[in-house]
């Protein structure tokens, strides 16, 4: 009788102890499956900035277009609203904000604006109606009425205007990585596309014109 027990209770033990070894190598599994999961997938940064009105995001460096938004228009208000009381400020500014690379391509013409403003005693004013995006592009368009005045201005303007920008982000820090200013409405990619279709067949009407004059 107490051998019967004895042997019971050993294949008892056996076989807990392997249930036991098979959970634990489960657990192992899991743990590298959890562990893989972790080094592998997309690392996020979650801010909730207070003039936000969204969470944003960061994903593998980028935020989302929230944010990317809120930079636009930062930056279509400094570009958009400058006098000579504040046209130092603006120049530092951007090159606070802009890549080396873009700050050395626009310097030249944003030193010559701001001269002219200057000079002028102009106000420049801008007040931004729109922000959109363009995915195939990857820029952002602030559209508004631009006005032009002052003591120095003979005659005012009014005027629609698109600013045109792209940013870069490194650890964590938004940088303006493209800049552009134009009259009318934002160029994207598919405006961009029927333009220039439209120059090409403009330039193979010009050309059978030619060749039928001859």
């Amino acid at each position: 009788m107490k051998l019967k027990r004895a042997e019971k209770t050993v294949r008892q033990m056996t076989i807990d102890t392997a249930l036991l070894r098979a959970g634990f190598g489960a657990m192992l599994i899991v743990n590298a499956f959890l562990g893989f999961l972790h080094a592998t997938r997309d690392e996020s940064v979650i801010l909730v900035p207070p003039f936000q009105h969204e969470t944003i995001a960061f994903i593998n460096g980028r935020a989302n277009r929230e944010f990317y938004n809120q930079w636009a228009w930062s930056v279509s208000m400094l570009a958009g609203n400058i006098s000579p009381g504040n046209a130092a400020f603006v120049r530092g500014e951007f090159q606070r904000i802009a890549t080396p690379r873009l700050y050395r391509k626009i310097l030249d013409a944003l030193d010559v604006e701001l001269t002219n403003i200057t000079r002028d005693n102009a106000v420049v004013t801008f007040s931004p109606r729109e922000v959109t995006f363009d995915p195939e592009l990857n820029r952002f368009f602030v559209t508004g009425r631009q006005v032009v005045s002052g003591p120095g201005v003979r005659t005012g303007t009014q005027k629609q205007v698109t600013y045109e920008t792209g940013f870069v982000t490194e650890r964590l820090r938004v940088y303006l990585d493209y800049f552009d200013v134009y009259e009318g409405r934002p160029m994207t990619a598919s405006i961009r596309e029927r333009e220039l279709r439209k120059r090409e067949i403009r330039a193979q009407l010009d050309a059978e014109e030619e060749t039928g004059g001859q």
